[in-house]
């Protein structure tokens, strides 16, 4: 029993401590498995070029603020490689960790936002990626309304100043951003929280909240200047706007919108499942009251469909979570204005952050509920007792739910969570599937020093990158087709049309990139083309890669394949390698054109 109270004592001294150590532990062991060739590899060309040739980022350049953190870490961590960002992924994570926790233990019990915010954290099946702009957006936003709530809750101005600086400077993370103005609503709702406010002194909130905003603004603008970014940052911009209009462009517009209404139709989906399972158990316990092994089994088997919810649809039940739980709040009687005002700025982070991303909540949706779920788990904690009468083949149903059985509902739900994320997260790294305990071999390259991945990944990735060395060296000019962008980081290679990654081009945007490409870069690069996929995972080689003829989809696009097929011929390019995986290509330039 004493050494019990000592262990509670411990942890009711060093809560925050023991959580940032176990966090830091857990990435920290992830970390060194998975290699992605996709995401990670584009993300780490921007930050390796950014400073020494930004005009072949450009497309990056929407996410600015992402490269000018993720440069200067590159810049002081050279050979640091994968695993340096994935240190900074962990820092990033832990700092968002350490505001969000003392942001909502002034209102919340901290066990409760601990897990929440544990929950957060392991929601992805994969783990976690290399420092990317997610990361940096979800740790402003929880900034911005760790702020927002010191401003209104001390009455300081200044403190408000911050929140609208750094709202501005987020938009600059990834432009989308531009959403979280909306949480300057926060400020003149809390007058409809509570009537004794000054109109005035909401006023001087929302003039201190724009100031700060025009002075963040203006501070990204001086630095851009500084470093000869405006015009490359300008490009970006006009780039992502004509994308937005490109008819098989996968941010195109009315794709977006009508992708939003999908996944919110899975997040009630959900909500109704949860229900019902929730409504079994119930019904099952009230007629098994005398049976104890039924009792047992009830639990057992409706762990096991929570679990089979979360495995199908994770990130969609926590949102599913965090909505019920942030709205109840707001409209609820009894419940303190603190708790109304977060409850309202997690609700418009967890809608409006995801928005621009091509995969929206399922994508994004994950650095989006920091705030939410922790807000989820104090609305269930409030619960107290529901009568419900159900119709039952003509025969009427009483249910009571009590606060036991509340709590029981709330355990299962976090027992199958964590089962089911540390079972997927035990066998495979982002787009590197497989179990961990196959991935032991390692890539032969320094900056990939330290990581990971099975032995097929690895023979085929040291394959290409051995005989790149025969071609390329650093600061070279490398076209790397199509889902291949770690071959830039890893070569030190200089991207040929702006962008490293460029499946993320439309077709037409592809084809003026690329045209672009030969009029103003001084000489044709060497080529390396993939005949297999690498998103998701490495399927087996496929002859008709470039084919021109295929059905389009979402990875496919017939116009792009077409306008690179039509550089490499114009050029007179010819296969200099191969092998079953990749061509490498150089232009014959002893050919007339």
């Amino acid at each position: 029993m004493t050494s019990l109270k000592t262990i509670a004592t411990i942890w009711n001294k060093y809560t925050l401590g023991i959580t940032v150590l176990f966090v830091v532990c857990l990435l920290g062991l992830l970390s060194f498995q998975g290699f992605d060739v996709c995401d990670e590899g584009w993300y780490m060309t921007f930050y390796q070029q950014i400073f020494n040739a930004p005009e072949t980022v450009e497309y990056n350049f929407a996410f600015w603020l992402t490269g000018i953190v993720g440069g200067i870490w590159y810049e002081l961590f050279p050979e640091g490689g994968v695993l340096s960002f994935r240190l900074l992924t962990i820092i990033i994570i832990t700092a968002t960790i350490i505001v969000a926790y003392k942001l909502l233990t002034r209102y919340i019990k901290k066990e409760y936002v601990i897990i929440g915010l544990l929950m957060v954290m392991l929601v992805n099946d994969f783990g976690y990626l290399a420092f990317y702009y997610n990361h940096l957006s979800g740790f402003l936003a929880v900034c911005i309304v760790f702020f927002l709530d010191k401003g209104i809750r001390k009455q300081k101005l200044f403190a408000m100043s911050i929140a609208g600086l750094l709202t501005a400077v987020n938009v600059f993370s990834r432009l989308p951003n531009i959403t979280l103005f909306a949480l300057l609503l926060v400020i003149p709702t809390q007058y409809f929280f509570d009537k004794s406010i000054s109109k005035k002194n909401i006023t001087k909130q929302i003039l201190a909240f724009i100031l700060g905003s025009i002075l963040g603004f203006v501070i990204v603008y001086l630095v851009m200047l500084a470093l000869g970014h405006i015009n490359v940052f300008k490009n970006a911009v006009s780039g992502i706007i004509n994308k937005g209009g490109n008819t098989d462009s996968n941010h195109n517009i009315t794709r977006l919108l009508s992708f939003y209404i999908k996944e919110y139709a899975k997040v009630l989906k959900f909500g109704l499942n949860i229900v019902s399972v929730a409504l079994g158990v119930l019904l099952i316990s009230k007629y098994t009251k005398n049976k104890p092994f039924l009792k047992w089994l009830k639990y057992i088997v409706g762990i096991g469909i929570i679990a089979f919810l979360f495995r199908k649809d994770g990130i969609y039940g926590l949102y599913c979570l965090g909505l019920i739980g942030a709205i109840y709040l707001i409209l609820a009687k009894n419940v303190i204005k603190p708790i109304k005002s977060i409850s309202f700025s997690a609700l418009i982070v967890a809608v409006l952050l995801p928005m621009g991303s091509d995969g929206g909540i399922h994508n994004a949706g994950y650095v989006c509920i920091w705030l939410i779920l922790p807000v989820f788990m104090h609305f269930f904690s409030l619960l107290q007792s529901v009568d419900i009468e159900l119709t039952l083949s003509n025969d009427k149903c009483k249910l009571k739910i009590g606060k036991n059985d509340f709590n029981t509902l709330l355990v299962a739900l976090v027992i199958a969570f964590f089962g089911v994320k540390g079972y997927k997260i035990s066998k495979e790294g982002y787009f590197d599937k497989g179990n961990r305990l196959n991935k032991t071999h390692a890539i032969e390259n320094t900056l990939a020093k330290g990581i990971f991945t099975t032995k097929e990944r690895a023979v085929i990735v040291n394959t290409i990158l051995n005989e790149l060395e025969n071609h390329v060296k650093e600061g070279d000019y490398l076209l790397a087709y199509d889902n291949i962008p770690m071959l830039n980081y890893l070569t030190k290679t200089k991207p040929y049309m702006g962008i490293s990654w460029v499946w993320v081009y439309d077709s037409k945007m592809f084809e003026t990139k690329i045209k672009q490409a030969e009029k103003t870069v001084p000489y044709l690069p060497v080529v390396v083309q993939q005949k297999f996929r690498t998103i998701v995972s490495f399927t087996e080689p496929d002859e008709s890669y470039m084919d021109e003829t295929k059905e389009e989809g979402y990875i496919y696009k017939r116009g792009r394949v077409i306008a690179m097929n039509a550089f490499l011929k114009r050029n007179n390019y010819e296969i200099i390698w191969s092998n079953s995986h990749f061509n490498i290509l150089k232009p014959n330039l002893n050919k007339s054109k």
